[in-house]
């Protein structure tokens, strides 16, 4: 075990060496339109469907399965998600991911073997879809009463510009239920430096980051409705500039945080601060049936806002 722990120690600290900036930014597309309302949280929120992707050692906490489909429009309707999250019990979960850029448009010059020039100008030779599909899986199990560990492997396939290529990794996660309020999740994403191999033979590696959340659960007014407060920091071994809320010459840092009120069994409303935008939505639950909706506003970079729409259902 204490090999296999140096050699875990070893990846993470030489694969950052090779890794390809930005390579992994298609992994953090996430699901659960719960999980986007309060700010793109989600490490400790044992109620998502979708918590074996945000943190596979959630899966062993609890025991309810469930089945949601999400629909994502980001950059106001430029990039398309689809999204099917299953989880089963304490036992696994699945989730598959797929991104969409409709009507990329490949152009050629005219005269192809002489350079641009106003005689010889680019034209729309082709239109097409940009995709990725990613799937993952998930793990879990109690190492204490209170203290869950689990693991999410990877894959991923890629087709951009009439280009392939295929990917594969795993996060490692782990979630401390300290009381019955306070809660603690943690999730080393692409621990070994996620690969992403291309036909054309280039190799890319998605370097590994650090996830950490805490949350805080609590009640108010005589009717006693139940109100969490969550807080969330993801940090990268990269210099990420203006893309980041902190950033230094080698690390940089995403700041997340959100709340949920729930005035009513059926009901939970929920706001949040995703890295440079506000977030809010609801979640409205008839039985076993859910219906979820998220609204993400538009960023300083001005490419628009983002609305998430889910179906659930739970047994």
């Amino acid at each position: 075990m204490k090999h296999i722990q140096v050699m875990i120690l070893l990846l993470v600290l030489i694969l950052p060496l090779g890794a390809s900036k930005y390579a992994g930014e298609i992994f953090n597309f996430s699901p659960g339109v719960l999980n986007q309302a309060m700010g793109n949280t989600g490490l400790t929120y044992r109620g998502s469907i979708a918590a074996g992707w945000w943190n596979p050692a959630l899966l062993a906490a609890d025991t309810y399965s469930g089945v949601e489909l999400m629909r994502s429009n980001y950059f106001e309707g430029l990039l398309h998600q689809n999204q099917i999250s299953l989880r089963l019990g304490q036992v696994a979960s699945v989730n598959i991911n797929h991104l969409a850029i409709d009507e990329v448009k490949l152009t050629k010059l005219e005269q192809e073997d002489e350079e641009l020039s106003n005689d010889n100008r680019p034209y729309v030779w082709k239109t097409v879809t940009n995709q990725d599909v990613i799937v993952y899986g998930g793990f879990a199990r109690p190492l204490r009463e209170n203290i869950f560990v689990g693991i999410s492997p990877k894959l991923a396939y890629r087709d951009l510009a009439q280009h392939s290529g295929y990917g594969f990794g795993a996060d490692l996660g782990a979630y401390w239920a300290i009381n019955n309020a306070l809660s603690m999740g943690l999730n080393l994403r692409d621990f070994f430096g996620t690969q992403i191999l291309w036909e054309s033979g280039e190799h890319e590696v998605a370097l590994p980051n650090l996830d950490f959340e805490t949350a805080y659960g609590f009640t108010v007014l005589k009717y006693k409705i139940p109100v969490t407060l969550v807080a969330r920091i993801q940090g990268y071994a990269e210099e990420r500039g203006d893309a980041s809320n902190l950033s230094s010459s080698s690390l940089s840092a995403d700041l997340h945080g959100g709340f949920m009120v729930q005035p009513i069994p059926a009901l939970k409303l929920m706001a949040g601060y995703d890295v440079d935008s506000f977030t809010t939505g609801l979640g409205l639950r008839l039985k076993a049936l859910g219906l979820n909706y998220a609204f993400r506003n538009g960023s300083s970079d001005s490419l628009g806002y983002t609305q998430q729409i889910s179906m659930s259902y739970s047994w």
